[in-house]
């Protein structure tokens, strides 16, 4: 019964492999500071204080992991994002990012995330934002997979 079950989940895209153990302590280091400010409130200090907190390999200015290609390869919870001169415009909404490092602290659709970041929009505590990827139409994105392991910068 219970591989009959996943079978259908499978069919039915709602089976989900569940995360690696880096990126889910980077999405718990998140949520249980959700509102608070880390570090000086830098949008860099919660992706190094997360990375830290998780036990993950990195090292600056922004070698968060393992590159990847978001357009090709799936997004995972708990990724690290850099942004470059990003513009995001959607059909109720446009959005500027010009230089920026986020967290996926969930994956909601295709190419649609919900972030974790400070300091944007004049907040330096740690806030949630949706985000379409699709809705990028300028500058460049780089995503990096957590790789666990003693950090560099400890």
């Amino acid at each position: 019964m219970k591989t009959l079950i996943l079978f259908i989940s499978l069919l039915v895209g709602l089976y989900q492999e569940p995360l690696p153990e880096v990126n889910q302590k980077i999405v718990d280091y998140c949520k249980k500071n959700e509102g608070k400010k880390i570090d000086r409130g830098e949008c860099w200090d919660l992706a190094a204080f997360a990375l830290n907190d998780a036990g993950a390999t990195w090292s600056t200015p922004y070698n968060f992991g393992t590159k990847y290609d978001f357009k090709k390869d799936s997004i995972l919870a708990g990724d690290i994002i850099q942004f470059e001169n990003v513009e995001f415009k959607g059909e109720y909404y446009s959005m500027s990012m010009p230089h920026h490092t986020a967290i996926v602290l969930e994956v909601v659709g295709d190419k649609i995330c919900k972030i974790a970041h400070q300091n944007f929009a004049g907040k330096r505590k740690i806030q949630f934002t949706e985000v379409n990827f699709n809705d990028v139409k300028k500058g460049s994105l780089q995503f990096y997979r957590p790789v666990a392991g003693s950090s560099l910068n400890k």
